[in-house]
This record gives structure tokens, C-alpha cells and sequence, in this order.
């Protein structure tokens, strides 16, 4: 059975002899899929405009973007009290993700390195290291989106 960013599990609902999933787990499958791929969405319209720092990068932004979003997406559930496995995996992952995008491209602006750390590795290493701790997660949260919101913010200044 496949399982649902909710942590429910898709289970086959019997209809005489046609065995499907309630029509609300198929709905929330395909919005967890569409919405997986629109995460990217910025990052390719940036990287395919005539903007020279975002051509540069057009590889890279798509996935920098998407484990953005993401890590955003996880921190504000956590600030707002979720405490899923599922999520907490999420906001790691992402954090690892930024860490990675961060080491692999020159960063175009002091506000892009900045971003860059509250995004990756500060939160990476908060999780890392006292990822049992509510507080320390929150925090961990807090910086994730900040930086989340900072990288918007360096990657529109870097292209004026």
C-alpha cells in the first residue's frame, strides 16, 4: 500500500467485484504529485530567461527550488505543532539538499551565501545534532524558512 504525505495508507476499497482507493486518497496522491513537480516551477522559469546569473544556473535552480519549497512547507507544519516522522524526514532531506546545492554553485551575492546557510547547513546541523528536541526542530524550522524566503529574495536581486 502506498502511503500519503497524512501517513494514511492507500488501501483498495471493495466495490462489487472492482477493487480502488476512496476517491480522496486518489485526489491526494495526484495533488501531492502535481504539486511535486510545481516546487520546481520557479526555478525553471528562471533558469530559461535571458538573465545571465539564472541561465548559469538554469541546472541547478529547479532542484534548489523544489528542496526549498519543501523545506518550508515541512517547517511550517512543525512550527505549527506536527510532529511526524514523515515531516521531520522531509525537512532533513531538504536541508541536506540545500547543503549540497550550496557547496555545488557560486553563489551570485553576499544575501545568496547568507540564504544558503540558514536554508542547508545550519539547519542540517541542528537536526543532526539535537534532532530529538522539539525546540531544537523548531528552530531548526525557523531557519529553513527564513532562508527559504531569503533565497527568493538573493535570487531576484541577483538578477537586477
Amino acid at each position: 500500500a502506498a502511503v500519503l504525505s497524512g501517513g494514511q495508507a492507500i488501501l483498495p476499497v471493495r466495490t462489487g467485484r472492482i477493487a480502488c482507493p476512496p476517491p480522496g486518497d486518489v485526489a491526494a496522491a495526484a495533488s501531492a504529485l502535481t504539486g511535486l513537480v510545481m516546487t520546481t516551477y520557479t526555478g525553471v522559469l528562471l533558469g530559461v530567461t535571458v538573465i545571465p546569473v539564472w541561465t548559469k544556473h538554469a541546472h541547478v535552480l529547479p532542484i534548489h527550488f523544489a528542496a526549498s519549497s519543501l523545506g518550508a512547507a515541512a517547517a511550517l507544519l512543525e512550527i505549527c505543532g506536527n510532529r511526524q516522522l514523515a515531516v521531520r524526514r522531509i525537512a532533513l532531506t531538504a536541508a541536506l539538499v540545500e547543503t549540497v546545492v550550496e557547496a555545488a554553485i557560486e553563489q551570485p551575492s553576499v544575501t545568496a551565501r547568507i540564504a544558503g546557510a540558514f536554508a542547508g547547513p545550519i539547519p542540517l546541523a541542528i537536526r543532526l545534532l539535537y534532532g530529538r528536541s522539539r525546540k531544537a526542530r523548531q528552530a531548526a524550522a525557523v531557519s529553513a524558512l527564513l532562508g527559504s524566503l531569503l533565497t527568493r529574495v538573493a535570487w531576484v536581486e541577483a538578477g537586477s
